[in-house]
């Protein structure tokens, strides 16, 4: 079914325009919505259904869904029962205009999503093989594609006199990898964390990027039917000026504008809205400058992406609502414009075998020429040729673009989804065999057993972090604690600051942000061989704060989605009851993750920039593993030093559990070694034996001389949440500052 441009879309077709009689017209609309939904209803089932297929035979999913499409279109469903296909779907304005309208949509978040994904730190890390392998891997099989489209017969031209414009199409869909189609087979074989796997990512973000810049570019020289230079040329620099405001000014607008709404809008999924409004006005504004929608939906989802609170959850929603209803939409119409009868003329099926070869030839050579100019190896350029060679999604998106501007006609449209379908199906085993035949390095073999390790941690994931202070020695503390955290972790961090009497200036985001600014000199150069880290905002722009006023302050703030809190107040403790005081209390009970409780903090008198000497009992609890995560993290940012001590219990010193118990306590400081070697931190490991782990702990922190005790707790559950009464009689007995990892 051909598409309709989506600037047409709307406009009724000659029909519409006759006056009919109010009850005619009302029984045509009641049929017209019937319909709609019965294509829909066919789409979505036959599309997850023969995707589900698909993903269980290892293929993607995005065949079944165009598998969907072509089973209703003209090549099965019309051939077998034409009068019940044409009854489904019509050629009828109405009906095409309004399952273009949701195709349509679908593209945009297609690209929302893809763009949500792409690692720009990613493509930085080796400029060199990327930037040249990407080039190259697009200029050969772009210009096959424009030579072999000026070949083509006129009947497969939609006008002879916009050939270029079909010619700028076809190459570009004949030169573009699919980052979505790549990513997943790099993960399907497990080669996503390699060197070389990260490299074909990075080169396949490029192509993608280059990409939609090259789309919005061909769609302004059609849009005036012919290359005229001056228009040309405002597009390119409008579009150059819309990538440039939207990677400066417009990234810190949008990370404020999805902080703002999570913080302060009531309704039900507040940021998904906000996520979507950013993404049409950014394609409204790039269609507006002259280019393509795609380009805007495409750096929406980058910006969006790189957010500081774009939660897993979140992102998940977003995810769950395009892949269950807009991507097999959109697939399945793609695949309902193929008619695979055309290919049964031999001469058409000789044009798609040629459009095959010269992607699948095209791009691999230029990939293998660019990789060996970036200085790789000849098994790596090999390698990275064949897995650039999945065109996919990318290419689907691209056809349906220049189908729906009449740029592409149906059979170059079937030629290039058959084309898109052939190479990727190829590129798995292939890929597969060659990766096994690429040796791991040395270095490469321990970044991945880094990365694997890295897995299990719980301070990594962390995006937000609530620091809520007043003007005591505690609050102090805990503002250089919560500044050393948010500089090394990179975090959003909101200081709510409580002021002790009135008129009293809380210095809590001062000395957060002197503790902060002095973690973040002289922090070592990342290697070239680490896997690189996403981009961090500057510290000022991570940190923010106000005054509490309300007593309910807490609790509202506590919802809006942190991943952990750190308490600094001058009470948090009652001296009467293992209770802990208001308003803490009402923030652990607000409050699902860790909260990190600052106690005895007038006892440390050194600045916040001296190296902390860190004390942390560990055990084999998830909440001792998260104090010593939280502990190494502190350490890590002081440039500190950290002692880990495990305390064995004498009654496991039987013939039975002995050595269980002394494998046990051994793994653990083991674990901790190996953590404090990824941060950069010496540890140093302590054992003893005693009946009661609070004496050792104290006589421990005694000697040692020690800035701050980490210590790891599980709260005990009432009425209220509560501490146990060995943790709360140690912290009340130490006199080292402590900070309580509680949850």
């Amino acid at each position: 079914m051909p598409s309709v441009h989506p600037l047409h879309a709307a406009h009724p077709g000659p029909y519409m325009s006759k006056r009919r009689p109010q009850a005619e017209t009302g029984v045509a609309a009641d049929h017209t919505t019937a319909i709609f939904a019965a294509e829909l209803i066919l789409l979505l089932f036959f599309g997850r259904l023969i995707g589900e297929g698909m993903a269980r035979i290892g293929q993607p999913a995005i065949f079944g869904q165009l598998l969907a499409g072509v089973l209703l279109g003209p090549s099965i469903f019309g051939a077998v029962l034409p009068e019940l296909r044409h009854m489904v779907f019509p050629e009828t304005p109405a009906l095409k205009s309004m399952i273009d309208a949701v195709s349509q949509i679908g593209i945009l978040l297609l690209l929302l999503l893809t763009g949500m994904e792409t690692n720009l730190a990613l493509v930085n890390r080796k400029r060199r093989a990327v930037i040249s392998t990407s080039l190259f891997g697009i200029a050969v099989p772009f210009i096959c594609g424009v030579a072999l489209a000026y070949a083509l017969p006129a009947e497969l031209i939609p006008s002879t006199a916009t050939r270029l414009v079909t010619a700028l199409f076809l190459g570009t869909a004949l030169s573009i990898s699919s980052v979505k189609i790549v990513a997943m087979v790099l993960m399907e074989i497990g080669a996503i964390r390699r060197d070389l796997g990260q490299l074909i990512l990075a080169t396949a973000i490029l192509d993608d990027s280059l990409a939609w810049i090259i789309i919005a570019i061909i769609s302004g020289i059609a849009a005036y039917g012919a290359v005229n230079f001056e228009h040309v040329g405002m597009s390119i620099g409008l579009t150059a000026l819309f990538l440039a405001v939207s990677l400066t000014i417009g990234k810190r607008a949008v990370a404020r504008i999805i902080v703002w709404c999570n913080d302060n809008l009531a309704t039900e999924v507040p940021v998904i809205s906000a996520i979507l409004l950013i993404m049409l006005t950014m394609s409204l504004t790039t269609e507006l400058i002259g280019v393509h929608s795609a380009l805007g939906a495409f750096v929406a989802g980058i910006l969006i992406g790189q957010s500081p609170i774009l939660s897993e959850h979140i992102e998940s929603q977003l995810r769950g609502f395009i892949i269950a209803f807009f991507s097999p939409v959109f697939f399945a119409v793609a695949g309902l414009g193929m008619d695979l009868r055309t290919l049964l003329d031999p001469a058409l099926l000789g044009f798609t075998l040629a459009v095959i070869l010269i992607a699948s030839i095209g791009k691999f050579l230029g990939a293998l020429a660019g990789g060996m100019l970036g200085g790789l190896n000849w098994l790596e350029s090999l390698a990275l040729a064949t897995g650039l060679n999945a065109r996919g999604s990318t290419e689907v998106i691209i056809a349906t673009i220049g189908l729906s501007m009449g740029a592409l006609s149906n059979q170059l449209y079937t030629m290039i989804v058959a084309m898109a379908v052939v190479t990727t199906m190829a590129m798995p085993p292939t890929l597969r065999w060659m990766m096994g035949r690429v040796p791991l390095r040395d270095e490469e073999l321990k970044r991945l057993e880094k990365e694997e390790a890295e897995e299990t941690e719980s301070v990594p994931r962390m995006e937000r972090a609530l620091v809520y202070v007043d003007g005591s020695a505690n609050g102090g503390l805990t503002a250089i604690v919560a500044g050393l955290f948010a500089a090394r972790q990179g975090v959003l961090t909101t200081v709510l600051e409580i002021p002790r009497e009135e008129g009293d200036k809380t210095p809590g985001r001062t000395r957060l942000m002197e503790a902060a600014n002095a973690a973040l000199q002289e922090v070592p150069a990342q290697s070239e061989k680490e896997a690189p880290a996403p981009p961090k905002p500057p510290i000022e722009q991570l940190v923010q704060a106000r005054a509490a006023q309300a007593e309910d302050t807490i609790g509202k703030e506590a919802a809006k989605g942190y991943s952990i809190a750190f308490v600094g107040i001058g009470q948090p403790i009652s001296t009467t009851a293992p209770r802990f005081e208001e308003p803490l209390q009402a923030l652990i009970a607000a409050f699902d993750g860790p909260v990190a409780i600052l106690l005895n903090g007038g006892r440390y008198e050194t600045a916040s920039t001296v190296p902390l000497n860190i004390l942390v009992p560990t055990g084999g609890s998830a909440d001792a593993r998260l104090a010593t995560e939280i502990a190494l993290t502190l350490a890590a940012a002081s440039r500190g030093t950290l002692t880990a001590l495990h305390v064995f219990d004498p009654r496991e010193d039987t013939l039975l559990l002995r050595g269980r118990a002394r494998r046990q306590g051994i793994s653990v400081l083991v674990e901790a070694h190996r953590l404090g070697k990824r941060s950069g931190v010496a540890v140093k490991g302590l054992t003893a034996t005693s009946r009661q782990p609070e004496t050792e702990i104290r006589r421990v922190a005694r000697r040692g001389r020690y800035d701050l005790v980490v210590l790891g707790t599980a709260l005990r559950h009432g009425e209220t949440k509560f501490l146990g009464p060995r943790t709360l009689g140690l912290v009340q007995s130490l006199r080292t500052p402590v900070l309580l990892i509680a949850r």
